[in-house]
């Protein structure tokens, strides 16, 4: 994926400036950014803000005078820059930048031309935008994440997991028009175990990697990172009711294939009783 031409197009009106590192490392993940657009407002405050930004990251500022108060003309700005770079035909994927719903329509319609699509944004963007996205990261876990002072050690146990899955709650009373939309663990391990039920093989066993590709489809923004966990083996590992083991890559032995299945339920001794009851009946026949 490192050939992909993406486009990254930023409201700056709705995302801090502080974001812009970890909005070009993540991008560097999926492909190379051919485009760095800024749209905004400068005569705004927290626009302003952005200026550091552009030199060291050679970002393109796109100002967009506000004619109506109350009315954000930078969003029209960037719908139709979008839609000029789509018609282009110079980029594989966008990558939107932005917490607010008003571009889940453009999302739409740039996946229905086959382009990869990224959202990013805070957890106070809407389900609509979210899950219009192929793939979308929250900022503001990935940053904090990132910052030692303000990132607790990993959860090692369910119960330490779920304690930190319900920290959306916690963070909704301090801020109370900030919406999360990350599911906590109950969620999670039901969307898992329907995944595995789905594409498991006949011993129950499902590659991580299957599992991988679809939690992202099922649960959108979907990141191992939300939960605090830095893989998504970590991540499965904190689940009670699946198990995990690897084995050897045939094709390279430095590598290890990882497998997961829900865990079995241990068999009644049915058997064992029978068996029991055919050695007594034996013995009885001899006796006689």
């Amino acid at each position: 994926m490192d050939d992909k031409k993406i486009a990254v197009l930023i409201d700056a009106e709705n995302v801090s400036g502080k974001y812009i590192k970890l909005i070009l490392d993540e991008v560097s993940n999926y492909g190379s950014a051919t485009y760095k657009r800024l749209y905004g407002d400068f005569q705004t405050p927290s626009v302003r803000a952005w200026m550091k930004n552009l030199r060291d990251y050679a970002i393109t500022p796109v100002f967009q005078y506000n004619y109506t108060q109350g009315k954000n003309a930078s969003d029209s700005a960037l719908i139709i820059d979008a839609m000029d770079i789509l018609y282009s035909g110079n980029v594989d994927g966008f990558c939107i930048v932005t917490s607010d719903s008003d571009f889940t329509k453009l999302v739409l319609r740039l996946r229905e031309s086959g382009m990869t699509v990224i959202g990013m944004g805070e957890r106070k963007t809407p389900n609509a935008f979210v899950s219009a996205c192929e793939t979308f990261k929250f900022l503001d876990i990935l940053l904090n994440d990132e910052n030692p002072s303000q990132n607790p050690s990993l959860p090692q146990t369910r119960k330490e997991s779920e304690a930190d899955g319900s920290r959306k709650e916690a963070e909704k009373e301090s801020d109370p028009n900030a919406v999360s939309n990350i599911p906590n663990m109950e969620e999670m391990e039901k969307e898992i175990i329907s995944i595995i039920n789905t594409h498991a093989d006949d011993d129950g066993w499902v590659d991580l990697s299957e599992l991988g590709d679809n939690l992202p489809k099922r649960v959108p923004g979907f990141d191992p990172r939300n939960y605090k966990c830095t893989k998504l083996k970590q991540f499965i590992e904190l689940f009670d009711s699946v198990e995990v083991r690897s084995a050897r890559n045939p094709h390279n032995k430095i590598l290890s294939i990882i497998y997961v299945r829900v865990k079995q339920k241990e068999e009644k001794p049915v058997l064992s009783k029978v068996r029991r009851g055919g050695k007594r009946k034996k013995d009885a026949d001899a006796e006689e």
